[in-house]
């Protein structure tokens, strides 16, 4: 039945399609032979912890806890002549972020090399992505992959950007792509992979003036062994991994029932932790402004893919400045305004084989991968959906869920957010970028903590100023603040010199 729906929306819902199917916080718009990136600076607060907009949609760079310095060194190298548009070209691209304090490490969120033409690319390794129809800068984070957690290494062939379909006259464009990638072993179960895969259309209306988008992505976890979980989780230790498994995983079949391949949880429920977004937006260009918005609505089985969860998901609207009179001082570029509702979850009945869908779809949580939607102690997806280490330290034992199953990774998945993300600039190339965000936080389905609801607010204001500094450089100023029930009473500082050498 999910099989069906999943691949009747895949291929007929997917009237309209997003601005940026795979879009980054930076996005990467490089057309120089060799870039060189280098950055310096540190954070620290008045708390332990890291305040949430200093940390989140990092790609996993920024630590939970404790001040640091930060070195960051990236190198991007392109290969080929990037005039000819129908030669293939090549790009590596390495970067390494050093944390240096209470908490030090040394990550490498970017670490890939790709073949691509002018619309289709293949990339084997990890770099920023944002997946899904959603404003990448200033938004609280896409609902699936939001580019909160460390990227994990894959290998991935897609389009690079949307491609006219010749027929249709550049009216209908299609955005897409497919991978598989290998999550890092963490305490529960290791060598596990990822399935991943999207699909969006785009259709051009009115001259090019109005643009609808509409589409679905999918991810998965499967495959991998435990030596916590043994039988009726696991099978000896073993989760399904073969190709027949790979192929239910690609199709979201039911697995085959067979015992000693399957545990009882695959049976009952599905090889591996699906779950994903069915997105759809608008987008419309008049003289003065573009405006974007869009719909994400969240699934973890087939109740959400029939939409039995409304009216959860993220709701947004974008509005970009397009005047180009003179100004003399400063000018508001953008403004975005989301609201994140996850309340409902198919309500909260659950009865396996009695229901054609379950409720209490729990997003993010999984009683196999215990570990949750998350990444190196990250959550992949939307950051507001939090691990029970994100919160107050007197919070770690949130109650919900069901009653006898305790204590899980994600301890708070039912919320309602609202988020305003503004973006501006002064004639001197100085920018201010505001991130405001109220939430409240509810825990679990089934049951929930007589402490809840929580009420939260986190903040941040950045500050970007062009200097003339080592030939020209770009000095990142920034506070963020953590006020309310949720999350740590905090005040931050941010202070980091950033610069960019390309070579043409």
């Amino acid at each position: 039945m999910l099989n069906k729906l999943l691949f009747s929306l895949f291929f007929s819902l997917c009237l309209v399609s997003a601005h940026q199917l795979v879009g980054q916080a930076i996005p990467d718009t490089v057309t120089a032979q060799q870039s060189i990136l280098a950055e310096v600076g540190g954070f620290g607060s008045s708390a332990a912890q890291t305040p949430f907009w200093f940390r989140s949609r990092q790609y996993g760079t920024v630590p939970l806890n404790g001040s640091a310095g930060i070195l960051r060194l990236g190198v991007t190298r392109q290969f080929g002549d990037l005039q000819n548009k129908r030669q293939l070209h090549a790009k590596v691209s390495i970067e390494g972020v050093a944390n240096v304090g209470s908490s030090s490490q040394l990550i490498l969120p970017v670490a890939y090399a790709s073949l691509f033409t002018k619309n289709f690319e293949v990339y084997a390794g990890r770099r920023r992505e944002v997946f899904g129809l959603v404003d990448t800068l200033l938004s609280s984070g896409s609902y699936a992959w939001s580019g909160n957690a460390l990227p994990l290494y894959k290998i991935q062939f897609g389009t690079r950007g949307y491609v006219p379909l010749g027929f249709t006259k550049g009216v209908v464009a299609v955005n897409g792509m497919y991978a598989h990638g290998w999550f890092s072993n963490t305490d529960s179960i290791q060598n596990s992979f990822l399935h991943q895969k999207a699909l969006f259309v785009r259709i051009n209306l009115f001259h090019n003036r109005v643009r609808l988008y509409g589409g679905m992505t999918h991810v998965a976890q499967w495959g991998g062994s435990s030596t916590i979980f043994k039988d009726g989780i696991t099978v000896n230790g073993k989760i399904p991994s073969s190709l027949s498994t790979y192929k239910d995983i690609i199709l979201v079949r039911q697995p085959p029932n067979d015992p000693t391949q399957y545990s009882n949880f695959d049976l009952i429920n599905q090889a591996g932790n699906h779950l994903g977004s069915i997105d759809v937006a608008l987008e419309v260009d008049t003289d003065q402004a573009n405006w974007y918005l869009y719909y994400q609505h969240p699934f973890e089985d087939k109740s959400g893919v029939a939409f039995q969860n409304l009216p959860d998901g993220l709701y947004g609207v974008r509005w970009k400045n397009k005047r180009n009179d003179a100004h003399t001082g400063f000018r508001l570029t953008q403004v975005t305004a989301e609201f994140l509702t996850t309340m409902n979850q198919t309500n909260f009945n659950f009865e396996i084989g009695s229901r054609l869908y379950n409720g209490a779809d729990d997003y993010f949580n999984n009683y196999q991968y215990v570990d949750g939607w998350t990444h190196r102690q990250h959550v992949i997806g939307t950051p507001f959906l939090t691990r029970w280490q994100d919160s107050r330290a007197d919070l770690h034992d949130l109650k919900g869920g069901f009653k006898n199953h305790g204590l899980m990774a994600i301890s708070n998945n039912r919320v309602e957010v609202s988020h305003l993300g503004l973006l501006g600039q002064w004639p001197s190339g100085a920018q201010l970028r505001a991130l405001l965000s109220f939430s409240r936080n509810f825990g679990r389905p089934i049951t929930s903590d007589p402490r809840a609801p929580f009420s939260q607010f986190s903040g941040m204001a950045q500050l970007s100023l062009p200097v003339n500094w080592l030939g020209g450089s770009q000095l990142n100023l920034a506070l963020a603040l953590d006020q309310g029930q949720w999350l740590t009473n905090n005040v931050g500082g941010w202070l980091s010199l950033r610069k960019v050498i390309q070579r043409r």
